[in-house]
């Protein structure tokens, strides 16, 4: 977790009941998700906030994880903000994206759980991240690189782009999209599965699939 909300956890740990040290633990990474990860805001502001609600909770100002969240309505984005952002990010950082992606797939279980058998997620070591349009594509995406030129460069990072792949699929790197479509449809993790639903992989491909994650997300890290 990012360090700037370390004081709030020592704080909690000694002053909250169980119930609600839990429930400020899913607050905080509410917080750091949208405010940091996916909107970029500054860690000075966050330290500040941080720091403030920290002192309340010790002196016992605060004392539930709602009272918490109260505190830090001004500086959690709201849904809307949240949203926007999450449907242009890039992410660069491999073990951040992977984290990303498994709440979302974690979501997507449960939005579809009559239909979900498998437990390609376990262990959590066997999972890899997959760059659908590959960061050097080579000769089998040329058809869609003449198409548009700056295909790579404006997306090959966005969540739309990206997957998670179990240990057994991680050689298909520079395949056409056709082909790892294939395997994509075998794979037990719902939100790659539905990458074989797009006839082709382009700008408006990515746009989507990036739109429908971002709504996910929303869902996802939310705090109640």
């Amino acid at each position: 977790s990012a360090k700037q909300v370390h004081p709030i956890i020592l704080s909690a740990v000694m002053k909250f009941n169980n119930r609600e040290f839990e429930r400020l633990l899913w607050l905080l990474e509410v917080l750091i998700v949208r405010y940091q990860l996916i909107m970029g805001g500054r860690t000075g502001r966050l330290e500040t906030v941080c720091t403030s609600l920290a002192a309340k909770i010790w002196n016992k100002d605060i004392k539930s994880a709602s009272k918490a969240c109260e505190e830090l309505n001004d500086i959690i984005p709201n849904d809307d903000e949240f949203q926007d952002a999450f449907r242009y990010k890039e992410e660069r950082n491999n073990r951040k994206a992977t984290f990303i992606l498994k709440r979302l797939e974690a979501q997507a279980r449960l939005d579809n759980k009559n239909k979900v058998s498998g437990r390609e997620l376990e262990p959590s070591g066997s999972i890899t991240l997959e760059h659908i349009l590959p960061k050097n594509p080579g000769e089998h995406w040329s058809s869609e690189i003449k198409s548009d030129p700056s295909l790579v460069e404006e997306n090959v990072y966005r969540y739309g782009n990206l997957c998670l792949l179990s240990d057994i699929n991680r050689k298909i790197g520079n395949k056409d999209f056709e082909s790892k479509k294939v395997i994509f449809s075998c794979s037990e993790i719902i939100l790659t599965q539905m990458i074989s639903e797009y006839d082709d992989w382009t700008q408006k491909s990515i746009d989507d699939r990036q739109q429908k994650l971002a709504k996910l997300a929303r869902v996802v890290w939310k705090f109640q």
